[in-house]
């Protein structure tokens, strides 16, 4: 007899609207913690310049070094960073903050934009059960 291990891949979910204030950000922390209290393990990915899921779980946005923004637009001489916070409430977050409003801009002309986060979301992805991201209604 022979068995077969069966990798299970993480879901990835993804939370927009176009409007403003209709509770993305709430929704996403609160499925997060509902899963994780499941026993599943999560990573939000806050990917809205507002950085409301970033506050909500805790931290101060305009305090942090790091954040999606500079995995998303790497500099030059520097190698990709994912600054994921670790055991926030039982979640994993990949933060945001006001500097992520430039990212638009400033991919504008890159190559393979459109797959810029699945890019820097592929290496953790088997860590995860579940990965909800949160987007703001100006990303695409």
């Amino acid at each position: 007899m022979r068995f077969i291990q069966i990798t299970q891949m993480s879901k990835i979910l993804a939370l927009f609207n176009q409007a403003g204030g209709v509770a993305k950000s709430t929704t996403t922390l609160n499925l997060g913690y509902h899963l994780s209290m499941r026993q599943h393990s999560c990573l939000l990915v806050d990917i809205d310049p507002q950085a409301s899921l970033t506050s909500f779980m805790g931290l101060e946005p305009s305090e942090l070094e790091t954040t999606i923004y500079d995995a998303l637009v790497p500099k030059d001489n520097e190698e990709e960073l994912l600054p994921i916070h670790k055991n926030l409430h039982g979640m994993d977050l990949l933060p945001a903050n006001i500097e992520l409003a430039n990212a638009e801009q400033e991919l504008i002309f890159a190559e393979l934009r459109e797959l810029r986060l699945k890019q820097i979301l592929e290496p953790v992805r088997d860590n995860y059960d579940f990965i909800l991201t949160e987007k703001g209604k100006s990303q695409r």
